[in-house]
């Protein structure tokens, strides 16, 4: 085994070979953009053979105070949010879920009574358990595997790398490791991930349009039941029948100025922090990591741009990342839909890709235009076997919740909570 910093480490033609079956956000680039983007250190975790040759990896990130929701678990496992608490509840069932994810945040804590009731949930958890090695990527948490090794070989690379990872945060004062998106279906890592004490339950889910097999956009619209068919062409009719608004592709970095205005601004809308200056700086970097891969539909009303959306193209998917729109501007049409949906469908159909990959939650707007979603589970581990035990009764009540707000979305495509 070994740690490294960087996958610029690793030879550049070692590490395609590891990945050349795995989708785009396991690329050289991608993991470059995610090493300047995270503000905490990254760990990756190799294991060779006794010849020497790459045959897996793990990539995790230190979460740290500035590290975002999705990178940083206990944020997302200390919010409101995750009880997926509805206008609908009874307000007694809402209190009594609120009062017990506090009572087993505290547990784990080892505290028996909150302080003052004014401390975040996910300080709690980063103050007393500590804060986590984070083993994620886009939508996925999941090991790397070299694509000719035997399923034998796969599964003990998983179990040492796992281990190792374990072993790698205890060294670094890290107080757990979490995998907060592991996919249902990847049987081997969760079971790995339970035979080395991790606990885990669906946390979120995503989602994703299925674009395999057809030949053109208009094929994969006539497949499409009646009713959404209709939505697709009246969403589309409405953008070009609006005087002045353009729709197509942009450069992004000749454009990343505004580019980061609009998405700062769509963050701000729902409720988000933003720094234009650095969105800007990103979004260069981006551009120099994947020139190749990089796509950016964007709305334009009379030359200028109102809306956006950044994609990345991969072999495998369509990566839908960010939107961005100028809120402003009344008679935007439907950009967002065009930009979100319906051209990164004809991008993927276009090059071959099966699926386009629309992240985690959204839930309401993307499986009314035909997505499938997955649920997505966190696992954590700590080595207090005290914490562990109350924050896998936290996981046990999230998964719980999860699981049923999830079956509105995945119906008929799959279990989505634990065995």
């Amino acid at each position: 085994m070994s740690v490294l910093r960087s996958v610029d480490e690793i030879e550049p033609a070692e590490w395609e070979e590891l990945t050349r079956e795995a989708d785009i956000d396991s690329s050289r680039g991608f993991l470059q953009f995610r090493e300047y983007l995270e503000p905490g250190e990254s760990v990756l975790i190799t294991a060779r053979s006794a010849a020497g040759r790459l045959r897996g990896a793990l990539r995790g990130v230190l979460a740290v105070p500035g590290s975002g929701l999705t990178s940083d678990p206990w944020k997302f496992l200390g919010s409101e949010a995750v009880l997926r608490i509805d206008d609908g509840e009874d307000e007694d069932r809402a209190r009594s879920l609120r009062r017990a994810q506090r009572a087993l945040v505290h547990g784990a804590a080892g505290e028996r009574e909150e302080r003052d009731g004014a401390e975040p949930l996910w300080q709690v958890l980063t103050r007393s358990v500590g804060p986590c090695l984070v083993v994620r990527e886009f939508d996925r948490s999941e090991v790397l595997c070299h694509p000719e090794a035997a399923p034998a070989e796969s599964e003990e690379l998983v179990r040492r790398l796992v281990g190792a990872a374990q072993a790698e945060a205890a060294a670094r004062g890290a107080g757990a490791v979490a995998f907060p998106f592991v996919r249902p279906r990847d049987g081997v890592l969760r079971a790995v991930l339970a035979e080395a004490g991790f606990r885990g339950g669906a946390m979120t889910g995503a989602s994703e349009m299925k674009t395999a097999g057809f030949g053109d956009y208009e094929e994969f619209l006539a497949a499409l039941p009646s009713r959404r068919r209709r939505l697709y062409r009246l969403e589309e009719r409405r953008l070009r029948d609006i005087p002045g608004l353009s729709a197509g592709e942009v450069d992004l970095a000749g454009n990343a100025e505004r580019i980061a205005e609009l998405e700062a601004r769509t963050l701000v809308k729902h409720g988000g922090l933003a720094d234009p200056e650095a969105i800007r700086r990103a979004r260069i970097e981006l551009a120099g990591r994947l020139p190749d891969a990089v796509r950016v539909p964007a709305v334009r009303k009379d030359g200028r741009i109102i809306a956006c959306a950044l994609h990345l193209q991969g072999g495998k998917s369509v990566v839908f990342m960010t939107y961005g729109c100028d809120y402003g501007v009344e008679d935007r049409g439907a950009s967002y839909p065009w930009a979100a949906f319906y051209h990164p469908v004809r991008t993927a159909i276009a090059s071959g890709a099966a699926t386009v990959r629309l992240g985690l939650e959204g839930f309401e707007a993307k499986t009314r235009r035909g997505a499938v979603t997955e649920a997505r589970e966190l696992w954590v581990w700590t080595p207090d076997a005290t914490a562990l035990g109350q924050l896998g009764d936290l996981l046990g009540l999230v998964d719980e919740r999860n699981a049923a707000f999830l079956k509105r979305y995945t119906s008929g495509h799959g279990a989505v909570g634990l065995p």
